[in-house]
C-alpha cells in the first residue's frame, strides 16, 4: 500500500501544468491572454505587427480584418492592419507610444466573429 501511495504521489509531483496558452512574447513584443487566444503586439522602426494565437496554434490572418484603437493622452487614432504571413497583421509606418491604451479589434470575414484584446503598452 505504501508503495501505491508513494507512486501516486510521485507521478503527481512529476506532472507539468500544462496551460492553455503561452503568455511568452516570441517576437520581442508585448503579450495579452483573452481567454484560449493570445495577442502579441509588437512595436519596431518599421510599423506595428501583431500576431495571434489560439490554443497554441497560429491563426491565419489571411480571412480577416483588424484594427488597432489606440489612446495616447488625449490623443485618438485607429491604425488599420493588413494581414501578412500565417498568423501577422502589419501596419507599416505606424508608431504607438510608451504609455498608450491599445485596443484590439479583429473580424472574421466569413463568420463575422470578433476577438478583442486590450494593451497597456510598456
Amino acid at each position: 500500500m505504501k508503495f501505491k501511495t508513494l507512486s501516486i504521489a510521485l507521478a503527481l509531483i512529476a506532472t507539468p501544468a500544462l496551460a492553455h496558452g503561452d503568455d511568452k512574447p516570441r517576437h520581442g513584443g508585448q503579450v495579452v491572454e483573452v481567454g484560449e487566444t493570445v495577442f502579441e503586439l509588437v512595436r519596431a522602426p518599421a510599423g506595428v505587427s501583431l500576431y495571434v494565437m489560439e490554443d497554441g496554434d497560429e491563426v491565419p490572418a489571411a480571412g480577416m480584418m483588424g484594427k488597432l484603437f489606440v489612446t495616447t493622452g488625449a490623443q485618438r487614432s485607429e491604425i488599420v492592419l493588413t494581414p501578412a504571413a500565417k498568423n501577422q497583421f502589419v501596419a507599416k509606418g505606424a508608431k504607438i507610444a510608451a504609455g498608450s491604451k491599445v485596443g484590439v479589434l479583429l473580424i472574421d470575414r466569413k463568420t463575422q466573429a470578433r476577438q478583442t484584446a486590450t494593451f497597456a503598452v510598456k
